[in-house]
């Protein structure tokens, strides 16, 4: 396998500790860093980087968005004829023996004729008062025994198949950041593979800058890009026939609350995001 850490304006000390972990794995170490010099990283950050000969380091021109770093990791992998990569981010924290015990469970799952794409770790919250991990729902299937099969994963700690992966197809860069992970899972579905989560195996998440919470409704809070990112991408699943239809149901009860309550948390900004969030939700709605 090959462990693959995307990058983008890195707190080093985080990243450093993550290399740490994972260099005991005995695989390649390949990052992608999404940008230019001054924008994605610091000049001095990236020559301590390309000085680690134990790394093998790729840039873009520009940012382009996770989904096609996790594109070029994938293709990074193919070339040193990999059958896995196992993807992070840049401040994972997973344990260090997570590659070998999330392999095993995935060719346990695999001699069973379940044909796994992914098998990814149980994610929580880093700090719970200021992040909020996601949510996975389990699905029924007969024989399931060394993980849970769910709808989807988040890629950061998720290990993948590249031969799923080539029979799948690449991750969504239309989608630039949110959902890419849920829309490739929910394709996988569809095209007969499997994905799960090795309950056992938990790895700390962070996501946005806290938490927006009213009553029952709970998400981490982002940027207005982001979140009409989120917006957008999500609306546009609708469109999608791979997506099944209790997830489009959820997001038209759901995602409209979260963008009203999004913007109701912006004093004198309310009338502005909220327009601004219905617009990138129709805009999902046209596919654009």
């Amino acid at each position: 396998m090959a462990v693959a850490i995307s990058v983008y304006r890195p707190d080093m000390v985080l990243l450093e500790r993550l290399l740490a972990r994972v260099s005991g794995a005995g695989a390649p170490i390949h990052l992608h860093i999404d940008g230019p010099v001054g924008e994605a990283i610091g000049a001095e950050d990236l020559a301590r980087l390309q000085g680690d000969t134990a790394l093998h380091v790729t840039q873009s021109p520009r940012n382009e968005g996770i989904a096609a770093v996790l594109n070029r990791l994938a293709d990074a992998a193919k070339g040193q004829n990999c059958a896995f990569v196992l993807y992070f981010d840049q401040d994972s924290e997973p344990d260090s023996d997570l590659a070998s015990r999330l392999l095993a469970a995935f060719r346990a799952i695999e001699a069973k004729g379940a044909r796994p794409a992914a098998i990814g770790p149980l994610p929580v919250a880093h700090d719970p008062l200021h992040s909020k991990a996601p949510r996975y729902r389990c699905r029924e299937m007969p024989g399931a025994e060394g993980g849970v099969p769910v709808d989807y994963l988040i890629t950061s700690g998720s290990l993948i198949s590249l031969v799923a992966l080539a029979a799948i197809g690449p991750f969504e860069e239309r989608y630039r950041i949110d959902a890419v992970d849920v829309e490739w899972c929910f394709r996988a579905w569809s095209r007969g593979f499997s994905v799960w989560l090795l309950e056992e195996a938990e790895m700390p998440h962070r996501v946005g800058s806290g938490v927006v919470r009213v009553g029952p409704i709970a998400f981490p809070s982002q940027n207005p890009s982001r979140m009409g990112t989120y917006m957008r991408n999500q609306f546009h699943m609708l469109r999608l026939s791979h997506v099944p239809a209790r997830w489009k149901l959820r997001t038209l009860a759901y995602v409209p609350l979260q963008g009203l309550v999004y913007a109701a948390k912006r004093p004198g900004e309310r009338w502005r995001t909220a327009w601004t969030l219905g617009r990138a939700a129709w805009e999902g709605l046209r596919l654009r």
